[in-house]
């Protein structure tokens, strides 16, 4: 009887909430080869395994003018003065390897793992391919078609419409986080361009080389005989770019054969180092950052207009942005935007209880606990580090102590400046109906940027 009193109990109350302490970042080795290329690497796996990144200051907040970034860092692996594209393919391809191009905003990265064994076999290549890309015109070309086939096709895809709205209507369609890529921009790119861009931004004096695997003194070696060669130079400055003095309004894209319509709410956040940005994680949090937000539990939980809403906190190394999204049924759309505003009205107005404030501590102590899970897990707040150009140390200590210790006071203060009504830019792109007010799009309308269009 005993027991069944306190399995009634538990059903009631729940168990209890226990704050996970989320672990000190494990220090790094650094030193510099020969060439002055830093090395940040982490150690403690104890199997012979190396994942290998060079991470260069060549992204979009680097470049002399628009759409060079990313197209110079995709084209590093269209093969070298020595192999082609297909060749480099089944090289990597024979030792279970394969060369990684991660699409970043603020960084140029090429990546690879391999073993031990094979890496005087594969890093040699891969420097090759950093120091002696082909850039021939013929692959040049081929990457053009497939970068424009890829744009008719995001043009007529409604998520990618979305997407595509926000970014420039939050940051500025001249913004290096806010333009976007159209055919006569395409048109204008110049194989010349990307050669000059590679030679002046994808060298060992504009780099981190980051190394994450059991490191020893053979590994050491080999790093220097590869990546220790590479061209030096100086380093690249950032174009700092220019805050857009728009005034927020909603901007509706109306398809009407589409059966669901997208939100995307936005407006330019705060960098990683400001003040708020830790209480902005808890804010965001509760909001709609995980499955039991208020977003989630009113429109997805209660009241069923959605399968999925979320917000969300990007960072990037110059800036920032929070906003929410959500996909929903038309006939739904003018329901969820009300709600959207009912849930943000309250975190400015009202105190958020002890028990769901402690229950979202306690998610984001464990969820960070867990990303930091070994070595691998540890490297990877290093390497964003690198690209956002922060202290990792001192910032996830910060955030620690924020998610432990910020009151319901701060957290409201913070909603009063950060979900302000007004202050949000607002993408609607579907068949849902014509909202009053809003800045009507056509599909014409949205192959060249928004200042271009009436």
């Amino acid at each position: 009887m005993q027991q069944i009193k306190t399995t009634n109990r538990l059903k009631k109350t729940g168990p209890p909430i226990h704050q996970a302490t989320i672990p000190a970042l494990l220090p790094v080795q650094r030193w510099t080869l020969n060439n002055g290329l830093p090395v940040v690497a982490m150690g403690g796996v104890e199997a012979p395994v190396l994942r290998v990144e060079m991470i260069w200051n060549a992204g979009r907040p680097f470049e002399p003018r628009p759409l060079l970034a990313g197209p110079t860092n995709d084209l590093l692996a269209e093969g070298t003065r020595q192999h082609s594209a297909a060749e480099l393919e089944s090289f990597f391809e024979q030792f279970g390897t394969r060369l990684v191009l991660p699409d970043l905003m603020d960084t140029g990265n090429l990546a690879l793992a391999t073993i031990h064994r094979r890496m005087d076999e594969v890093l040699p290549v891969m420097a090759e391919v950093i120091a002696e890309p082909a850039f021939d015109e013929a692959s040049f070309k081929r990457f053009l078609r497939r970068r424009k086939q890829r744009l008719r096709e995001g043009l007529s895809d409604n998520d990618t419409l979305a997407y595509r709205l926000i970014t420039e209507a939050v940051f500025g369609s001249e913004h290096p986080y806010g333009y976007n890529g159209y055919p006569d921009l395409y048109d204008s790119l110049q194989l010349e361009d990307i050669r000059a861009f590679h030679q002046s931004h994808f060298h060992a004096g504009n780099g981190t080389l980051l190394v994450i695997g059991n490191i020893n003194e053979a590994v050491k070696r080999s790093l220097e005989n590869t990546f220790g060669q590479l061209p030096a130079g100086p380093a690249a400055m950032v174009n700092t770019p220019l805050a857009s003095a728009v005034k927020p309004t909603t901007i509706q894209l109306h398809r009407p054969k589409a059966q669901q319509s997208m939100i995307r709410r936005g407006r330019r956040g705060v960098h990683i180092q400001h003040p708020d940005y830790p209480g902005l994680v808890v804010l965001d949090t509760i909001f709609g950052g995980y499955f039991g937000s208020r977003l989630m539990k009113n429109i997805r939980e209660e009241k069923g207009y959605t399968y999925g809403i979320e917000s969300d906190l990007d960072t990037y190394r110059l800036d920032g942005s929070f906003g929410v999204s959500a996909d929903v049924a038309n006939e739904n759309l003018e329901n969820v935007r009300r709600e959207i505003d009912l849930e943000a009205r309250k975190l400015r107005q009202d105190l958020i209880p002890d028990q769901e404030l402690n229950m979202v501590r306690a998610y984001l102590g464990g969820s960070i606990s867990m990303e930091l899970d070994g070595p691998f897990g540890h490297a990877f707040r290093y390497r964003s580090a690198i690209i956002k150009d922060y202290e990792p140390i001192d910032f996830l200590a910060r955030l620690e102590d924020t998610i432990h210790h910020i009151t319901a006071n701060e957290l409201r203060e913070l909603a009063e400046r950060y979900l302000s009504p007004g202050d949000d830019w607002e993408i609607i792109v579907g068949g849902g109906d014509k909202i009053e007010g809003a800045r009507s799009l056509t599909l014409e309308q949205v192959s060249r940027p928004l200042g271009e269009t009436t």
